[in-house]
């Protein structure tokens, strides 16, 4: 018998409702163990409702494409938000040391840790569950959401689309990170998983 693999546990599924995890997929029983550890280290904080605005670059809702496995719009934890944007500020607080004192030890090192670990956060969340780096609560709710869809694209794929975000929207990752994905999909269609 494959544990792995096996469907999660009823108990399992109703620990994971019970700490407000919305079951967008089925779970494996250690996708299910994975994700009721990091719920208990890292208890999810609800996101407040606040005022919502529309953004020119996101593309109007529409019907996925025939064979295209549909994301469903969802609410993202709080701490999910703050996650992406804090990658987002290390990046660009080690770049700001690296321009005003290049010679400082190891600020160097800094800027390139951080812009690594943002590269791999955002490609753990396209990954299989056996096949993540990262493995945190905010990397298996943006997988369960959005990333499930896509293959794992390329570190330089990555960057291109948050390069290309980070120049266009001031706070995309923290207001509006399912936009990865769909700059994801518009650039680089074949890493969406098709239905057979």
């Amino acid at each position: 018998m494959d544990w792995d693999n096996e469907p999660a546990s009823e108990q399992q599924l109703v620990l994971l409702r019970n700490v407000g995890y919305v079951l967008v997929k089925p779970l494996t029983r250690t996708e299910a163990a994975r994700l009721i550890r990091e719920y208990r280290r890292n208890p999810p904080q609800p996101v407040t409702a606040g005022p919502q605005r529309a953004l020119s670059a996101a593309p109007p809702h529409s019907e996925p494409a025939p064979g295209v496995l549909a994301s469903p719009p969802a609410d993202l934890s709080q701490s999910t938000r703050l996650k992406t944007h804090g990658l987002r500020a290390a990046c660009e607080q080690t770049k700001q040391a690296l321009t005003a004192n290049p010679n400082a030890p190891n600020v160097r090192a800094d800027a390139a840790a951080a812009g690594a670990s943002r590269q791999e956060f955002w490609l753990d969340t396209c990954r299989e569950v056996r096949e993540m780096q990262v493995g945190s609560m905010q990397v298996f709710e943006l997988y369960q959401i959005y990333g499930c869809r896509f293959f794992a694209p390329t570190r330089e794929q990555v960057q291109e689309v948050l390069d290309a975000l980070d120049s266009a929207l001031p706070v995309w990752d923290r207001e509006h990170p399912e936009l990865f994905y769909q700059t994801l999909e518009l650039n680089f269609p074949q890493l969406v998983k098709r239905v057979l």
